[in-house]
């Protein structure tokens, strides 16, 4: 969103902060009433009506980003001080949920409804009635897609929530006011039926710069793709697990008996959500700054730039609500490019773990412990004349254009750098006396990451500035492989149509098509693991990892490796030998329960509201 969009939003007391769900002030009328008063006013309103969305970007209170093993942190930093970590490593609980988004999200549905309800009294100043009449019709559009979308954000992350389908009144009584859940495909119908109703206004495309990050038809109907593919994952559909989770009079808020028909329904909704995209002009990104001929290094650049590169083709919905900066207490760039090259930030203190580094495929597009051209046995080990691990060659370009590797390119400054990270070195952790320190901001797991980090962000030894960019939320990708994962999963197998979405995302990223790689086209849980694979590569460090995991059920057996540390090499190492050993990373554990497949409702909203029951094992 552009500085006119952002900078206008003015907090009004009588609708921001302070107030608790369900635990509302009354309503200032006159306030109210001035609110609406012209097209400018209102427009200010509805800008609040924004202000709720999640911030993304913040490397702190972002509530998915690097909350999963993709990640580990310099070995120094404190729970107390890093949000990550205490999600990480299980250091929450219902009296302190740490990442706590029902209140903020609930404050956002109310200034909607507070929009709908008001918008009416306005009257035009500076354009005709007529002029005002059409932006009313988007403005309530936009304000409808909104409750749908804080609604959606909440079942994302605590299952089955209460719906809200008015402005309730302060006066409420009993269970207009006091709600409890509804059964989660119920708030599944009720959340698409809200987008539905909010697309049918909404524009395609956003035309006007300064109203960039303002929503759209196509971004409802991705977000309803991506709640329908989480409602037909293991998690939600038919999950026992959940046959006691009821509400207090006894109804079952998630359905117990397997639904297959779910999958085709996401089938269906993401085929509307690519042709409408598609139509309207979206892309697949490819990168189009300079001339480039070699297909390898022109696929590191696609993929080095996709999500960096603002408000591009593939884009459907970004955030830019919070703007990053070199701030390293909320700046994930700032935290995560490496250090060295100048004194003070960046802070080179987040970096990829050898987990995240293991998903890449090799250059043939197979995992590299299935790729019989691969030299998996000793991939820790320096060929002969090679300044690093074969593990770092032969890999697909998507690995080059995520992660920083020792000896490796790095791209920043709008330069390509070579990193340094052994121990003594540039880039690596500081030697006292000769010995490495642990103790110090630096990359504990051996690796750098690359895909997020703006290669013109300014790392110059005068100088450091962050170049920002809009994180996505929603993008053309994530729909191609929604549709084959949804595709795979009802038939077992991909049409012709379904596997050319899957091989577009694998095309860009410059490697043989998925029938190729593997010989024919695999079929059932074969096929399944592999886009699911496909996935988690082509996301990583989007915030999609965590969510995916859980839906697929698998969360606590995925992690389950990394309940006494996560994985990389040692940072402490000061030769070759030394460094490229793989360890466990002591003192940054991923832990996961079954219960953490749902987040906690704050223990305050279940004393309020007694029909408000606690998500299953909090």
């Amino acid at each position: 969103m552009k500085k006119k969009f952002l900078i206008y939003i003015t907090v009004l007391s009588l609708s921001l902060g302070g107030c608790k769900y369900m635990d509302i002030v009354p309503d200032d009328t006159p306030s109210m009433n001035d609110a609406f008063k012209n097209e400018s006013t209102a427009e200010g309103f509805l800008y609040t009506c924004y202000s709720y969305i999640p911030r993304y970007n913040d490397a702190r209170t972002n509530f998915s980003w690097i909350m999963s093993n993709e990640t580990a942190a310099s070995y120094h930093w404190g729970s107390q001080y890093f949000t990550f970590l205490q999600i990480q490593q299980s250091q929450y609980n219902a009296d302190n949920p740490v990442l706590d988004i029902w209140q903020n999200c609930y404050s956002g549905i109310r200034q909607c409804y507070l929009f709908l309800d008001n918008v009416d009294k306005t009257k035009p100043i500076t354009i005709t009635a007529e002029e005002l009449e059409a932006k009313k019709k988007v403005w309530r559009a936009e304000a409808k897609f909104l409750i749908a979308y804080y609604h959606y954000v909440l079942l994302q992350n605590y299952g089955p929530v209460v719906l809200v389908d008015k402005l309730i009144p302060t006066d409420g009584k009993g269970e207009e006011f006091f709600k409890s859940r509804r059964p989660y495909d119920e708030c599944v119908t009720f959340i698409s039926n809200k987008f539905d109703e909010a697309a049918v206004d909404l524009p395609n495309t956003i035309v006007n710069n300064g109203d960039l990050g303002r929503v759209t038809k196509i971004a409802a109907l991705s977000l309803k793709s991506r709640m329908f593919l989480y409602a037909a994952s293991p998690l939600f559909n038919g999950n026992v697990d959940y046959a006691t989770f009821k509400n207090t009079d006894g109804t079952q808020l998630i359905a117990q008996t397997y639904d297959k028909e779910k999958w085709k329904k996401t089938i269906d909704e993401t085929k509307k959500a690519i042709d409408q995209a598609e139509s309207a002009g979206y892309r697949l990104y490819e990168y189009n700054k300079s001339t480039v001929t070699d297909p390898f290094k022109k696929a590191v650049l696609n993929t080095r730039w996709q999500m960096v590169d603002p408000w591009n083709s593939e884009l459907i919905w970004g955030y830019s609500g919070f703007k990053e900066d070199n701030n390293a207490q909320f700046s994930f760039q700032t935290l995560a490019v490496p250090r060295g090259w100048r004194s003070g930030n960046p802070v080179g203190g987040v970096g990829a773990t050898l987990d995240a580094v293991e998903l890449f495929y090799s250059k043939n597009g197979l995992p590299t412990d299935k790729d019989a051209a691969y030299d998996y046995a000793n991939r820790f080990t320096i060929a002969s004349g090679d300044s690093t691990i074969k593990f770092h060659r032969n890999r697909e370009p998507r690995f080059y254009a995520y992660i920083g590797f020792d000896r490796g390119e790095y791209e920043i400054n709008d330069q390509t750098r070579i990193l340094k990270l052994r121990a003594g070195e540039l880039n690596g952790t500081t030697l006292t006396n000769g010995v490495a320190n642990l103790n110090v901001d630096h990359l504990y797991s051996g690796y750098a990451i690359k895909k997020g980090i703006n290669p013109s962000t300014n790392v110059a030894t005068n100088a450091f500035t962050v170049t920002a960019y809009p994180f996505p939320i929603a993008r053309l990708g994530e729909l191609y492989l929604n549709y084959a994962e949804a595709y795979a999963n009802y038939y077992g197998t991909l049409d012709a149509t379904a596997l050319g979405y899957l091989n577009k995302i694998r095309s860009r990223a410059g490697i043989p098509a998925l029938e190729i790689s593997y010989g024919g086209l695999p079929s059932g849980k074969v096929l399944v693991d592999a886009i699911h694979r496909e996935r988690l590569i082509e996301f990583m460090f989007e915030g999609h990892s965590l969510y995916d995991r859980k839906r697929w059920k698998t969360a606590v057996e995925d992690y389950a490796v990394d309940r006494q540390g996560m994985k990389g090499l040692t940072s402490v190492g000061k030769t070759a030998a030394e460094f490229y050993k793989p360890i466990t990373l002591s003192g940054r554990p991923l832990i996961f329960e079954a219960k953490q497949y749902l987040v906690p409702i704050n223990v305050n909203f279940i004393k309020i509201n007694p029909n408000l029951v606690q998500n299953p094992g909090w």
